[in-house]
């Protein structure tokens, strides 16, 4: 693993510890606040950004330690080098489909910035802009795990 794939890896894995951090302190609060019969606007809206960019963000780091959904029952049916050719047609889909996620993403961001949420008044954008950069994140570990996987002769699926 080269240090820029490290360092990714490292600072995702921070911001995720960061994130289900203050969703688990933000959510406890509210519970406990709602026991209390107390009402704090906003933690409700901050919880569901945080649910956002965790889910996002731990979908790159799946896709690190390849640990995202693959049904490879038929793939492994045919010989290595149909393998090998499927699996790179699977990654280049997948490539595909996170460059529409990232060009769209960042459209949606830029476009979402005038608008703000209900409660805190928070830049929509703010939602909307894990959708690019965990897509520029999703393509750099799909293509180091093939080059990877190609390099040690391995199949890519």
């Amino acid at each position: 693993m080269t240090k820029v794939t490290e360092k990714i890896v490292k600072l995702l894995s921070i911001l995720c510890i960061i994130t289900i951090t203050g969703l688990t302190i933000i959510v406890f609060v509210q519970v406990f606040s709602r026991f209390m019969k107390i009402s704090l606007p906003g933690t409700e809206e901050i919880a569901r950004l945080l649910v956002v960019w965790l889910t996002f963000l731990g979908t790159s780091l799946a896709f690190h330690e390849k640990m995202h959904l693959s049904v490879s029952y038929f793939v492994n049916l045919v010989n290595v080098g149909l393998r090998h050719k499927i699996g790179l047609l699977i990654h280049g889909i997948m490539i595909s489909l996170f460059s529409v996620l990232m060009v769209y993403g960042f459209r949606l961001t830029i476009a979402a910035m005038d608008t703000t949420s209900s409660t805190l008044q928070l830049p929509m954008g703010l939602f909307y802009l894990v959708i690019p950069v965990s897509s520029i994140f999703s393509i750099y570990f799909i293509v180091v795990n093939m080059l990877d996987s190609s390099n040690k002769g391995e199949t890519t699926t």
